[in-house]
């Protein structure tokens, strides 16, 4: 009987002891949860960045052009047109910049002649459409992309150069390696797996690093995008890039980006150009430090696709 009564309060116990700490756990878990999802989502919405300049200022003749960008969303572009018969660059601004973050380069460029298309990366610029997805689905809009830049009968279709920012690089490396008349590429602020542009938005953003974060955040982005989480892992295939022309840039302004873009220019054989610059290509640069980044990258173009 005695036996019982004890296994009774026993049982009694332990109950009281779920019903006091289960809720307790269960409100840290959706806590910690939603925590990560508050991460993942400012990291996946920059949120909108006006245009401080458009073409005109510039004096450049441009006509507006929509990119398909998934589900019947589009992003902006403008064809800004060069000579007759001369080389295509595609220009693709980062992440959280706008179209107009890349005119000054576009100047430079359409004075040595080349015919340019620059577009706004999905989740960016001043009409953000849809979520950035850092990389992921960034490329199949570059492809899209290039078709149209490629379909413009002013150009060479043979000879086509791509310069991207963070995940513009990203997206223009990958795309490269399935385009074979993308003959040369600028790639600064390139990384490899999208996870570590991940890891390297929630320090420059929030400061934090650690590996529960990152597994924590990490697991957010892939229930996010489960349908592309085999490209989360998939190494950019830059025996496909061979005989292209790449430059890298890496800046001292986004140290633990250029120390990624250093690792992935180490996979290329023979090794690749690598420029730094006190400052990759950020939103409102300025000054000296600008015209020495744009006339280096007009450099490269006209020397790999003259």
């Amino acid at each position: 009987m005695k036996r019982h009564v004890y296994a009774k309060a026993g049982a009694g116990k332990y109950l009281h002891y779920l019903r006091t700490v289960l809720p307790a756990v269960v409100l840290l878990l959706v806590s910690v949860f939603a925590a990560l999802g508050f991460l993942v989502y400012k990291i996946t919405h920059p949120g909108a960045v006006p245009e401080t300049v458009n073409p005109s200022h510039y004096l450049l003749p441009s006509l507006e052009v929509a990119i398909p960008s998934g589900r019947g969303e589009e992003t902006a572009g403008w064809w800004i047109p060069g000579l007759k018969g001369a080389p295509g660059i595609l220009l693709a601004p980062g992440y959280g910049m706008s179209r107009s973050d890349a005119l000054s380069l576009a100047v430079m460029l359409r004075e040595k002649g080349f015919n340019l298309l620059v577009y706004d990366q999905r989740g960016c610029g001043t009409s953000p459409k849809g979520s950035s997805t850092l990389g992921l689905r960034e490329a199949g809009d570059m492809l899209q992309a290039l078709e149209i830049l490629r379909n413009r009968s002013e150009i060479d279709a043979s000879r086509v150069g791509i310069w991207g920012v963070d995940v513009g690089a990203y997206a223009a490396l990958r795309t490269a390696a399935s385009v074979p008349e993308v003959r040369a590429v600028v790639a600064d602020g390139a990384f490899e797996f999208v996870p570590d542009f991940l890891d390297f938005k929630i320090f420059e953003d929030f400061g934090l690093k650690g590996s529960p974060i990152r597994l924590g955040c990490g697991w957010a982005f892939t229930l996010l995008h489960l349908g592309d989480r085999s490209l989360l892992s998939e190494p950019l295939p830059v025996e496909l890039l061979a005989g292209r022309a790449v430059l890298f840039i890496r800046g001292e302004n986004r140290k633990l980006l250029g120390d990624l873009t250093a690792a992935l220019s180490d996979r290329f054989r023979p090794r690749q150009e690598m420029a730094s610059f006190k400052t990759s290509r950020v939103r409102l640069m300025t000054g000296e430090d600008l015209k020495t980044y744009d006339t280096q990258v007009t450099d490269f173009f006209q020397l790999n696709l003259r």
